[in-house]
C-alpha cells in the first residue's frame, strides 16, 4: 500500500504539471512521483558535530519512498586552501571527522561523487559572522505536539530563545539543537548476546531471550537531533530585542535529567529562501487552495551536464549555542515512545556462555559519548 508522501516526494511535485484549483470546481490533486531523483543536503557549521550530508534518491518501485545512497565518496572543500575534507557514513548521513568546525571567512564547497560516475558540486559559500543567544527558558506542556506516528498530543518541553538583533542590517536565523541524557543501556542485542560485538544466537537453540540488554561501564550519554526547520527574517523586527520566541520542542521520551543544546546560525537570504520553501512544503499550513510556494532552487550543479536539475542545497553558516538544563524525574505525564524492559543476561539461559555479562562500553560517535557535555548538572 503507498506510503503518505514525505518530504522528498512533495518536493518533487513542484516540477511535474499538476491540476489547477478553481474556486467553483475544487478537486483532489494527483499525486505524480519521479522515480531517480537525486537529493543532496549539506551543511558547514562552526561547531564541532554541526556540519553533516544526506544524500537520498527516490524511488516507486514498490512504494513511494527516498533511498539513502550509500558508497558515495562525498568531500568539503575549502575553497582557499582547496583542502578537501572527508567524510564517512554514519547512519543514513555522511559526517566529517568529530573535531571537524569550519571558522569565520571562510569559503567552502561541496563535491559530491556518486557510485554510478555522476558528480555535483555546490557553489561556494562565505561563512558569517552569527547573532549572540541572549537568553533560553523551557515550559512544559501536556499537549504540547501533535505526533501523527501516535494519533495525538503527546507531553513535551518548549525551548523560549531571547535574543538582541543588530540594527541596520537584515538578518536570517536558522535553528537546530540536539540533547543529552544519560543513556539506558550501552547495548542491546536482539536474537543474541554481547561479547565485543553482538554475536547472533544459533536458530537451532531453542528458549533463549529475545534480546538481552547491556548496562553502560562508565558514564555514557546518548545524543539525539531535532529534525524540524526554525527560522526567522527580522524583517519586522530589525535592531529590536526579540524574547520568548519558540524555537524547539522536546518532547518527554524519558523521564530523566536532559541537557538541551541550542545552535543559532546567521543564514544568507538564498539559504533562508531555500528552507522557508521546505519549511512551508512540510507544515502545509497555507490552506488547500492556496498557491503553491516557490520552486525549491538550490546551489547544487551537475558541472558535467549543466541542464541537469539538482535538488537539494550545501549552506555553511557561523553558530553561536546555549544550553538549558531540563529536570523530567518528577513529572508524572507518561512518556512517548515506549522503553525496553532491561533483560539481563543469567546463568542457566540457553545459548549464553560463561561467564556472564552485563555491561558492554560506552562507544563514542554521533550519537553517544562518555564525556561530560558542558553544562550538564547532576
Amino acid at each position: 500500500m503507498p506510503t503518505k508522501p514525505n518530504l522528498f516526494q512533495k518536493i518533487a511535485l513542484f516540477f511535474i504539471p499538476f491540476s489547477l484549483l478553481t474556486c467553483t470546481n475544487p478537486v483532489s490533486p494527483e499525486y505524480q512521483f519521479i522515480e531517480g531523483l537525486i537529493y543532496i543536503e549539506g551543511f558547514v557549521g562552526t561547531t564541532e558535530g554541526s556540519s553533516y550530508v544526506t544524500i537520498t534518491e527516490s524511488d516507486v518501485a514498490q512504494y513511494y519512498r527516498n533511498l539513502f545512497v550509500s558508497g558515495a565518496n562525498v568531500y568539503f572543500v575549502n575553497a582557499n586552501t582547496e583542502e578537501k575534507t572527508p567524510l564517512v557514513e554514519d547512519n543514513a548521513q555522511y559526517i566529517p571527522p568529530p573535531n571537524f568546525k569550519g571558522e569565520l571567512g571562510e569559503n567552502w564547497f561541496l563535491e559530491v561523487n556518486l557510485p554510478n560516475g555522476s558528480q555535483y558540486l555546490s557553489e561556494i559559500e562565505t561563512i558569517n559572522p552569527s547573532v549572540p543567544i541572549k537568553e533560553l527558558n523551557v515550559k512544559y506542556d501536556k499537549q504540547l505536539e501533535f505526533v501523527e506516528d501516535y494519533n495525538k498530543y503527546v507531553p513535551g518541553h518548549e525551548v523560549l530563545i531571547t535574543f538582541d538583533d543588530p540594527e541596520n542590517e537584515t538578518n536570517y536565523y536558522y535553528w537546530r539543537f540536539k540533547t543529552y541524557d544519560k543513556a539506558q543501556f550501552c547495548k542491546v542485542c536482539d536474537k543474541g548476546y554481547f561479547r565485543n560485538g553482538c554475536i547472533a544466537f544459533d536458530p537451532f537453540i531453542p528458549g533463549y531471550s529475545s534480546y538481552y540488554t547491556y548496562w553502560c561501564n562508565s558514564d555514557c550519554w546518548q545524543i539525539d537531533y531535532g529534525s524540524k526547520i526554525q527560522i526567522f527574517s527580522d524583517k519586522f523586527s530589525n535592531g529590536t530585542t526579540t524574547t520568548s520566541l519558540p524555537i524547539a520542542n522536546v518532547l518527554l521520551t524519558r523521564k530523566t535529567k536532559i541537557l538541551v543544546e541550542i545552535q543559532q546560525f546567521s543564514l544568507t537570504p538564498k539559504a533562508y529562501n531555500y528552507y522557508k520553501t521546505i519549511k512551508d512544503l512540510i507544515d502545509n499550513n497555507s490552506g488547500f487552495n492556496a498557491p503553491l510556494p516557490a520552486a525549491l532552487i538550490g546551489n547544487m550543479y551537475n558541472p558535467e551536464d549543466p541542464n541537469e536539475y539538482v535538488l537539494g542545497r550545501f549552506t555553511a553558516s557561523s553558530a553561536t549555542t546555549k544550553t538549558v538544563m531540563i529536570d523530567r524525574t518528577m513529572i508524572v505525564d507518561t512518556p512517548v515512545g515506549g522503553q525496553r524492559l532491561a533483560i539481563q543476561e543469567k546463568e542457566g539461559d540457553p545459548g549464553i556462555p560463561l561467564p556472564i555479562q552485563l555491561v558492554a562500553p560506552c562507544e563514542e560517535s554521533r550519537y553517544r559519548t562518555s564525556t561530560e557535555p558542558e553544562g550538564w548538572i547532576e
